[in-house]
C-alpha cells in the first residue's frame, strides 16, 4: 500500500511539473524537420549591384550624404542625397540572409545568414574588404516550432535555408519549450537588431546577448555572451546602459555595460514593454504606444510618456503628454520626432521631464524616422520624404522619393 501511495504522489507530482509521460524522448522513426542546406558559395558572397526597384522596403539608416534602406532577407538599397530636393538610387548592397545592421562610423555591421559581416563603407561601391566572423548568431540552427524534433544542423553541409518535415530514425535534437512558450506553435520572425556602445557592438542570439569589440572593425572580437531567460524584440543603448524588451510584450530588463565583458542586470521593465516605440536619452526613457503591435491594443488613450531612471536603476513615470500612438521617434538636439499615422509630430524636450509640443506635420503614415544633421527622413508604405528641420516648429518638406 506505502508503494502504491509513493507511485501515486510521484505520478501526480510529475503532472504538475509538466507532464513528464508527455516530454519523454521519442525513440524509432518520428516526425522531424531536417535542415535545408544551400552549398552555393553566393550565398556568403556581399556585392555591390546596380540600383533595383524596392520590394519590401524597411528601416532606415544614414552615411554621410547617404540613406541606407533595409530589403529583408536580401540586403540594403542605397540612395544618394546629395541633392535633398531629388534623391537618387545608386545601387543595392547585396546581403543574403540580411535581416538586421547597424552603421557605426565608417562601417556596416550586418547578418549573412548566421555570419557577423563588416562593410566599410567608405570603400563602396568596392566590398573587397568585407570581414566576417562566422556563426556569430545561432537561431538559424533549429526549426521555428515549439518541442518539435529535428536532425541536429551540420555547418559543414553549407547554409541552413529552411527546414523540412520528414520521417527521422532517432533525431538527437529537440527545440526547447520554453524559447517559445506564450508565442504560440510557431516562433516569432527575431531582428532585436545590433547597437553600439563606446567601441563594442551588442546583439541578441536567442536569449542571449553578445558583445564583441570593434575597437579594430574589421576584427571584432566576442567579449561576452550574457544568457537574459527572454526573447528580446528590441536593444536600446544609452549612458553605459542596455536595454531589452521582450517580444510577449510584456517588460524587459535593464542591464549595465560599463564593463562589456561582464554584463549586469540592474532593474526590470514594469511599465515599459515592446508594445512602446521607445526613445531613451541621458537619464531618461520617452515611450509611447506602437500601434504596429497589435498584440498590445486596443488601448484606452494614448500619451507620451517621460521616464526617469534613477541612481538605484528604479525607472519612475514623470510626466506624460496627450499624443497619437507612434511607430518611431528619433531625436535631434533637444527635440524629438515622432512617426504616427497622421504623419510626423515634434516635441521640444529640452526640459525633460516636462514636454512641449513644437508641430504636427500632417502627411502620409509614416512608420520609421531617421535623422542626419538638419534632414528628417520619414518612411512610408510609398516612399522616403525628406524634411527640412532648421526651424523645428515649421519643417518643410524638400522631396518625395517613391518606391
Amino acid at each position: 500500500m506505502a508503494r502504491l501511495f509513493l507511485t501515486y504522489v510521484l505520478l501526480i507530482t510529475c503532472f504538475l511539473l509538466g507532464g513528464c509521460l508527455d516530454d519523454r524522448w521519442q525513440r524509432g522513426y518520428v516526425d522531424a524537420y531536417v535542415p535545408v542546406y544551400d552549398n552555393n558559395p553566393s550565398l556568403r558572397q556581399i556585392s555591390y549591384l546596380p540600383a533595383r526597384k524596392t520590394q519590401n522596403g524597411g528601416k532606415l539608416y544614414t552615411y554621410n550624404t547617404y540613406v541606407l534602406q533595409e530589403e529583408s532577407d536580401s540586403g540594403l538599397h542605397i540612395i544618394s542625397y546629395q541633392n535633398p530636393a531629388n534623391p537618387v538610387k545608386t545601387g543595392f548592397l547585396r546581403i543574403p540572409g540580411f535581416q538586421k545592421a547597424l552603421v557605426d562610423g565608417d562601417y556596416l555591421y550586418a547578418d549573412n545568414y548566421n555570419d557577423l559581416i563588416v562593410v566599410p563603407l567608405k570603400e563602396l561601391p568596392s566590398v573587397a574588404h568585407v570581414a566576417r566572423v562566422s556563426r556569430a548568431w545561432t537561431q538559424k540552427d533549429f526549426p521555428p516550432f515549439r518541442s518539435v524534433y529535428f536532425e541536429c544542423a551540420d555547418p559543414t553541409k553549407g547554409t541552413v535555408i529552411g527546414w523540412h518535415l520528414t520521417k527521422v530514425n532517432d533525431p538527437k535534437c529537440r527545440t526547447q519549450f520554453r524559447y517559445y512558450d506564450g508565442y504560440g506553435e510557431q516562433k516569432p520572425r527575431l531582428s532585436a537588431g545590433i547597437v553600439a556602445n563606446r567601441g563594442f557592438i551588442y546583439f541578441a542570439d536567442n536569449t542571449d546577448i553578445i558583445s564583441y569589440s570593434v575597437a579594430q572593425p574589421l576584427s571584432p572580437i566576442q567579449q561576452s555572451r550574457y544568457q537574459t531567460g527572454e526573447m528580446m524584440d528590441s536593444l536600446y543603448v544609452f549612458n553605459d546602459m542596455l536595454m531589452t524588451t521582450d517580444v510577449r510584450g510584456t517588460g524587459g530588463s535593464l542591464y549595465d555595460i560599463t564593463d562589456p565583458r561582464m554584463i549586469r542586470y540592474r532593474n526590470m521593465l514594469v511599465n515599459l514593454s515592446s508594445c512602446y516605440a521607445m526613445l531613451p536619452v541621458d537619464r531618461f526613457i520617452y515611450a509611447v504606444p506602437n500601434p504596429a503591435k497589435k498584440m498590445c491594443y486596443p488601448v484606452s488613450s494614448t500619451s507620451l510618456t517621460v521616464n526617469e531612471i534613477k541612481d538605484d536603476y528604479s525607472i519612475v513615470p514623470m510626466s506624460a503628454l496627450p499624443f497619437d500612438s507612434a511607430y518611431a521617434l528619433a531625436l535631434s538636439g533637444t527635440n524629438l520626432y515622432a512617426a504616427t499615422a497622421k504623419g510626423v509630430s515634434v516635441v521640444d524636450v529640452s526640459a525633460s521631464p516636462t514636454l512641449k509640443r513644437l508641430a504636427d506635420k500632417n502627411a502620409d503614415p509614416y512608420i520609421d524616422v531617421t535623422i542626419r544633421g538638419t534632414q528628417l527622413y520619414c518612411r512610408s508604405n510609398k516612399g522616403i520624404d525628406c524634411y527640412d528641420i532648421s526651424s523645428p516648429a515649421a519643417i518643410k518638406l524638400i522631396s518625395k522619393f517613391a518606391y
